[in-house]
């Protein structure tokens, strides 16, 4: 008899990067004791990168089934060896683009559908394991594991977010840690969480379909804060089990280009803030990078170099004119050009020169 049983899927989106997609589905396809469905999902990514990714398919006897409608003959589900491509028809960026995978999977009624960034790589019983979990725990709507540095593998990324009020939201948000803390022995357990991390989690697909999918608002960062706050329907609906880890290539998706990624994170801050933010928490939330850029005017006469100047000024003025989401769909490969070679040591002379001679965003 085929095994034609739908309980996990799995949703990689990537955008013009084949090493580290490979990377990942490799660990994926690797996956012991867990049968699962991989969406690959790529962004209208360059020709090279997908022919790479195709003759890495064909090396691994892996099929790839592209898919143009919401369901699939239920056949494909029997192999341990395919995988799942949905193209899209623009750099969606990570609201909108996951959300054709998750109705891909929502369509084809799978029981949990999993989100792991293609810069992501999960060893092998990770998957398994995340699965037991939420079966022996049915309250859990939408689970994380403990994430560690990718280039340094005993440093933790993400052990769990926490959510406050005022400036503690300003801070605590995200919940990352940029230079990662020392793994140990008080790193173990199930633990509650005010958010997953959008780049490695499992939600019941139950849960997401009755919340709604990802908010197309959200280009780039923060939309799956926005959503863990939707897939909320008590204080034991959210965790992180710290006792499973997986490795993240961090910050790879935005790629070297510092000013661009300085101008998503203080974006979409606020547009997070907006979305789930008490009038309080936007009464800081708004004022506070308003001071921060105030603060940068002076130290940009006072030091001679930019800091993140222009980053703030744009974020701000694209926020208050509601340019986000739509906005950066269209406009991303004009902001990746606008923002390309600045960094911290831009001097003044340079940051004119570049608002005045370049195009404006």
């Amino acid at each position: 008899m085929i095994d034609t049983k739908k309980e996990l899927a799995v949703v990689v989106l990537f955008w013009n990067d084949s090493e580290k997609t490979i990377r990942c589905l490799d660990s994926l396809f690797k996956q012991k004791k867990q049968k699962l469905t991989v969406v690959l999902v790529d962004n209208n990514s360059e020709s090279k990168y997908i022919t790479n990714i195709s003759k890495w398919f064909k090396k691994k006897n892996i099929k790839k089934v592209l898919v143009n409608k919401k369901k699939i003959d239920k056949k494909y589900f029997a192999s341990k060896k395919i995988c799942v491509y949905l193209k899209n028809k623009s750099n969606y960026g990570c609201g909108l683009g996951h959300n054709f995978g998750y109705k891909f999977c929502l369509e084809n009624d799978f029981e949990f559908i999993a989100r792991i960034d293609n810069d992501m790589v999960v060893p092998k019983l990770v998957m398994h394991n995340l699965v037991k979990r939420m079966k022996k725990n049915r309250n859990i709507n939408a689970l994380s594991p403990k994430i560690m540095f990718y280039n340094k593998p005993n440093m933790v990324w993400f052990r769990g977010a926490e959510i406050g009020n005022n400036l503690k939201f300003q801070r605590n948000c995200g919940s990352y840690s940029p230079k990662g803390h020392k793994d140990d022995k008080s790193f173990r357990g199930l633990i509650q969480t005010d958010a997953v991390a959008g780049c490695a989690s499992i939600m019941k697909a139950s849960r997401l379909r009755k919340t709604s999918l990802s908010d197309p608002d959200f280009f780039y960062g923060e939309e799956d804060t926005e959503l863990s706050q939707r897939l909320k329907d008590s204080s034991e609906s959210l965790k992180v089990d710290l006792n499973q880890k997986i490795f993240h290539n961090v910050s790879s998706t935005v790629g070297k280009n510092w000013g661009k990624n300085i101008y998503y994170n203080y974006k979409y801050r606020l547009v997070l803030v907006k979305k789930i933010g008490t009038f309080s928490d936007k009464l800081f939330g708004y004022s506070i990078p308003v001071f921060k850029l105030i603060v940068s005017l002076f130290l940009i006469f006072r030091l001679g170099h930019s800091s993140k100047i222009l980053q703030k000024y744009y974020a701000l003025k694209h926020f208050f004119q509601k340019k986000y989401g739509y906005y950066d769909r269209i406009n991303y490969s004009k902001v990746d050009k606008f923002f390309y070679n600045i960094n911290k040591k831009t001097d003044l002379n340079q940051l004119l020169k570049k608002i005045n001679n370049n195009y404006k965003l």
